[in-house]
């Protein structure tokens, strides 16, 4: 299964005290680089693992699940997906 970015939520630059350019360069930079090669499961992971990590949970659970459509027994996907959605409050069984 092909994905798209189409359907990804807005890239907005995040803002805060914890993050510094260098951060926030990564993060356009993954951006970037998933709009040229939306099926590069590596990159979206890392985009989904530092979106969280920036508090961004509703962008990282779209990427997380994203990267499931692709390779559903990723293991760093799953994990990623279960604290987002607890971190967001939702229930953990529910469907993709």
């Amino acid at each position: 299964m092909a994905i798209k970015n189409e359907s990804a939520p807005e890239f907005r630059a995040p803002t805060g005290p914890q993050l510094n350019e260098g951060l926030i360069a990564r993060l356009t930079q993954l951006q970037h680089s998933l709009t040229l090669c939306p099926t590069d499961i590596l990159t979206r992971c890392e985009l989904a693992a530092s979106l969280e990590q920036v508090e961004r949970h509703e962008e990282a659970l779209f990427h997380w699940k994203a990267v499931l459509a692709c390779d559903p027994n990723n293991l760093k996907a799953r994990e990623g997906l279960a604290r987002c959605r607890r971190h967001l409050g939702r229930p953990l069984q529910s469907s993709l």
